[in-house]
């Protein structure tokens, strides 16, 4: 396989890795499977299978070859298109975020609790920041967190980053409010 063919099957490998796991972090299915229905032989489904681990994209769940996607594949593929794109990965409309919605969520919210100390804030926009993130988090303690809570916080976020210039994080939350 030449390294343009390797590249193209580790985008087609991981896609449809997404679809077959819906996009859920704690799904598994068979590395051969999904070699199999992008039309990879078993020994170019474990290598492609092996790049994207080393790549982040994919872990190993069984020693059967059992793999799963980690939040870095599911985000890698929302930048592909996958499962309809960004729209995919947004909050919804209803008045409570359902499970897999708040597990997107609580993706983007880790990613940006850890960008927050490398923004450089003022004391008040960096407190803002962390009432917005305790208020989510609390809202995701319950077991209906409630939709026009967490969006209202994640508008509030919206303003803190772009002032902050930080175009990555923006976009994530961009990307959950459905902009």
């Amino acid at each position: 396989m030449s390294p343009e063919e390797l590249r193209e099957a580790k985008e087609r490998f991981l896609l449809q890795l997404f679809e077959k796991t819906d996009g859920e972090i704690s799904a598994q299915v068979s590395m051969y499977e999904v070699g199999t229905a992008i039309t990879l032989e078993k020994d170019d489904a474990q290598k492609v299978a092996e790049e994207l681990m080393a790549d982040g994209l994919i872990e190993v769940r069984t020693l059967s070859g059992g793999i799963g996607i980690t939040r870095e594949g599911v985000e890698a593929s929302d930048r592909k298109g996958a499962g309809g794109g960004s729209g995919a990965r947004t909050l919804g409309d209803g008045p409570v975020i359902v499970p897999e919605k708040c597990e997107a969520l609580d993706g983007v919210l880790c990613d940006l609790k850890a960008r927050a100390g490398q923004l450089n804030l003022a004391f008040e926009p960096l407190s803002e920041l962390v009432a917005d993130f305790r208020t989510i988090d609390a809202q995701m303690a319950s077991p209906n967190p409630k939709t026009p809570i967490v969006r209202a916080c994640l508008e509030s976020v919206r303003a803190v980053l772009q002032k902050a210039g930080d175009t990555e994080g923006l976009q994530k939350v961009q990307q959950m409010l459905g902009d």
